[in-house]
């Protein structure tokens, strides 16, 4: 479905802007007249041009009739070395002075207190940093747990004298957006009380980690640092489960969207979407079908057109029945006599295998045998394989079943009038469902190596929900 890519992807950079002015110049250094520069922020983890323009009279000067989105924005030289500044969302008239070597010394701004507050402390954590490089040296040389616990503790100093500046910086000027930016490089602060408890202090990690980033400011997405805070949040913070994962999605989306950070919002929803569509985790396409179904198709997505809507809509209901922690549709189709047909939800296991097959697909012929393996030694303790054979070459299909020893349950369409295709949208083969005694989805499409390992849970989960209560004596 890299249809998402191509339809959305196009739409993320679109922002509304109020009416207003912006006057930005640079004077640098080391260029010469004519030299052209590109003004570009940052959007996620993507650069996004605003213009360019030439050196005159010394300076580069950027104007628009309208105010520019606020964020963190970069100013590319011709040799494509670039030095980053701040865009507020009221402060859009200043300069700032640098040369072409970039030395952190050399920045200064006039008319700007979120970028002189920046560089200013670019400089200050610069100068606290540079014993570091010589501790990393010492560190390497060290011949025991002493000497390095002593050069970390050094590190640390240092860094705790960088963290009280920023801080001090956010508290004395908390309107600023270099406030927020900073704020939002810390770490959220866990209460003493828990820290030595590892299970609470990561809980109250989940619970407080957006505390120090705006969620109600769209400039925030224009920074170097949220993408990277949204995908570790979606990837590290939880358990890498659907239904782990949609009520925290939910909550995020509907704190952006409560907030107005329509842009934030945005491209959270589309990043969410796209990120659970290539997910090679087991059952996640539950997590895109929920996006599919919940915001796409439910209206929320205004940035979305009818087209790309329909398309989405048409996927959900692809993959709808199929969702793990679902009964899987039923089929009733014939074995090899063609005279029997059996119904998958009546077969009696504990687990049941569907698993839909050609014996003249190439990766088939791989996984197959590692199935077969698999079912052979587990078929006693109640495992059952239902396979579905996809295609039309029924007598090539019954002799590769007689001379591979396939004993499981063999069925196919014999009439082609089945609706297994559409019900599991089968696309391609092998696809592989593994079901509990009551046919409902536990897993689907693991790599066949890992089937008995995934049984061997199940079968264990199984024993122990139905072993018999004994009486307290």
């Amino acid at each position: 479905m890299k249809f998402l890519k191509s339809f959305i992807v196009l739409l993320l950079a679109i922002s509304g802007t109020a009416s207003a002015q912006y006057s930005i110049s640079f004077k640098v250094k080391g260029l010469k007249e004519g030299d052209s520069c590109i003004l570009a922020y940052y959007y996620a983890d993507q650069n996004k041009v605003v213009d360019t323009a030439a050196v005159k009279n010394g300076k580069v000067t950027y104007k628009g009739d309208k105010k520019l989105d606020n964020g963190v924005y970069i100013i590319v030289l011709p040799k494509r070395s670039y030095i980053e500044f701040l865009v507020p969302k009221d402060d859009q008239e200043f300069e700032i002075q640098f040369d072409t070597s970039l030395a952190i010394a050399g920045k200064s701004a006039v008319g700007s207190l979120d970028n002189q507050l920046f560089f200013d402390f670019d400089k200050f954590a610069s100068e606290q940093s540079k014993p570091k490089a010589t501790l990393i040296e010492e560190y390497k040389k060290c011949a025991d747990d002493g000497c390095k616990d002593a050069i970390r503790a050094k590190v640390e100093a240092i860094d705790e004298v960088i963290d009280k500046r920023r801080l001090e910086l956010i508290n004395q000027n908390p309107q600023t957006f270099v406030a927020k930016l900073f704020k939002a490089v810390m770490d959220v602060e866990i209460p003493e009380s828990i820290k030595s408890n590892e299970d609470l202090a990561f809980e109250y990690m989940q619970k407080h980690y957006w505390d120090n980033i705006d969620l109600t400011d769209d400039g925030m997405l224009r920074t170097p640092l949220f993408k990277r805070k949204l995908e570790n949040y979606i990837t590290k913070m939880f358990d890498q489960n659907p239904d782990s994962l949609i009520p925290v999605i939910d909550d995020l989306c509907s704190r952006m969207e409560k907030g107005g950070a329509k842009e934030m919002y945005k491209y959270t929803v589309w990043w969410i979407t796209n990120h659970h569509e290539e997910s090679k985790i087991m059952c996640m396409d539950k997590v895109l079908h929920h996006m599919a179904q919940d915001y796409y198709c439910a209206g929320k997505c205004f940035w979305a057109d009818s087209s790309l809507v329909a398309k989405m809509c048409e996927h959900a209901v692809k993959i709808g029945k199929t969702r793990c922690g679902d009964i899987a549709p039923n089929m009733q189709l014939y074995d090899t006599t063609y005279f029997r047909m059996v119904e998958m939800h009546k077969i009696q296991s504990k687990i049941t295998v569907v698993v839909f097959w050609d014996h003249q697909c190439g990766h088939c012929k791989k996984e197959i045998p590692k199935l077969k393996e698999m079912y052979d030694t587990m078929k006693k303790r109640g495992v059952e394989v239902y396979a579905v054979y996809t295609q039309a070459d029924v007598d090539g299909w019954k002799k590769y079943i007689k001379d591979n020893g396939l004993s499981w349950i063999n069925v196919v369409d014999a009439h082609n009038n089945a609706t297994y295709r559409a019900d599991y949208n089968i696309i391609s083969t092998p696809q592989v469902y593994i079901l509990n005694e009551h046919k409902v989805i536990e897993f689907k499409n693991p790599p066949a190596e890992n089937v008995g390992k995934i049984l061997e849970y199940m079968l264990k989960e199984y024993d122990e929900n139905n072993s018999p209560v004994k009486n307290e004596p």
